[in-house]
């Protein structure tokens, strides 16, 4: 996705600046026989926006034939490792693993509900959902809101398109780097830091009315969703249990979805208010309210910090627990139980020799 939406800037800008349907002008023609009120009959012609709107229908198509390729793949092994053995790695060469078709559990959508709202984590997960979405909000700016507005303040020609691919190159190369850098992390802590840093680079285009600003806006962006976002598809197939990640992910991006209609309204008023095509413009006091809007996540994540950091106490972890047991087959249980038995009675013999008395104790 990244790397489609980093060659969708410079194809933008192509398309808007440089092809002008086979000569220069042809697009500013049109504006003048429009202004001019000419009406005689003009053919059809393949202008620079309806040349990116074909290159969008083209590239969905090919995306449906290739999803149709696609299937869920579930890899176990034929054998358990020794549990002592699961610190060398060397001792995993010699397991084989063999790929299987994964088989979604069947529920009805209201078992699914019910057993989704009945888990205090799921409520936690929702809360954070929530408090992220202004945060999340900024990227339908940066699609809706910062093309408009540098096109009207730097005019037609500014490269909004290969500006705008800052953002897919940075996560290309940023995402894998954080995140084996900080792999031992929470992923609460790296959603809460990077969400400042996100709310923070809106700020550039408070204090600026520049290219530089703009281009410094998505750097920060950028490094901010590098931090945040893939530590939050962390955090919610943690969340959720094996068979239903596919639930908290459609629940962790619908209020995105339901939150673009508003969003788009308030990009259109601002921009009519405070950027218009003509007339006087005070662009700063739009990124200014927009800043604002967004810096309320990171602020919200700190203040119901407490609450969304709860970890499951002990009945809860039970529970949760023997419902994953209630999931593994009886062939594979039953091997599992031969690697945890030891395991578990080494460590009840060792509670036993702390509690025991030492040897001048016992000679006292």
């Amino acid at each position: 996705m990244n790397f489609a939406a980093l060659l969708s800037g410079p194809v933008v800008d192509y398309c808007t600046i440089l092809y002008k349907n086979g000569h220069v002008g042809d697009e500013e023609r049109f504006l003048q026989e429009e202004a001019e009120q000419v009406y005689s009959e003009r053919s059809w012609s393949l202008t620079g926006y309806r040349l990116i709107v074909l290159l969008g229908i083209l590239s969905n198509i090919i995306a449906c034939v290739v999803a149709q390729s696609m299937k869920e793949i579930k890899v176990c092994a034929d054998e358990q490792p020794e549990m002592g053995d699961c610190e060398n790695d060397s001792s995993l060469e010699n397991v084989s693993f063999k790929v299987q078709t994964f088989q979604p559990e069947n529920a009805s959508m209201y078992d699914i509900i019910k057993e989704t709202v009945s888990s205090a984590a799921f409520w936690r997960f929702l809360v954070v959902i929530m408090v992220t979405l202004n945060v999340r909000m900024i990227f339908r700016h940066l699609d809706a809101t910062l093309p408009k507005y540098m096109i009207r303040e730097f005019g037609a020609n500014v490269p909004k398109g290969t500006i705008y691919s800052i953002n897919p190159l940075m996560i290309m190369i940023l995402v894998p780097i954080i995140s084996a850098a900080t792999t031992k992390i929470d992923p609460l802590v790296m959603i809460h830091h990077g969400c400042y840093i996100s709310a923070a680079s809106v700020f550039f285009l408070v204090i600026s009315t520049s290219i530089p600003a703009c281009v410094l806006f998505v750097v920060f962006l950028s490094i901010g969703e590098a931090i945040w976002s893939p530590r939050l598809y962390d955090y919610t197939c943690s969340i959720a249990k094996e068979g239903r990640e596919g639930t908290y992910m459609a629940l962790s991006s619908a209020p995105l979805f339901l939150a673009k209609l508003p969003v788009g309204m308030m990009s259109g008023y601002l921009l009519h208010k405070y950027c218009p095509e003509e007339g006087e413009r005070n662009s700063k006091i739009m990124w200014l309210i927009i800043g604002l809007s967004t810096a309320s996540s990171p602020i919200l994540l700190t203040l119901c910090w407490g609450y969304i950091s709860k970890r499951e106490n002990s009945s809860q972890a039970d529970e949760r627990m023997n419902d994953l047991l209630s999931q593994v087959p009886q062939h594979e249980l039953s091997r599992l139980q031969q690697v945890m038995v030891p395991v578990v009675n080494s460590q009840i013999e060792l509670s036993d020799i702390k509690k025991r008395p030492s040897n001048s104790s016992v000679l006292t």
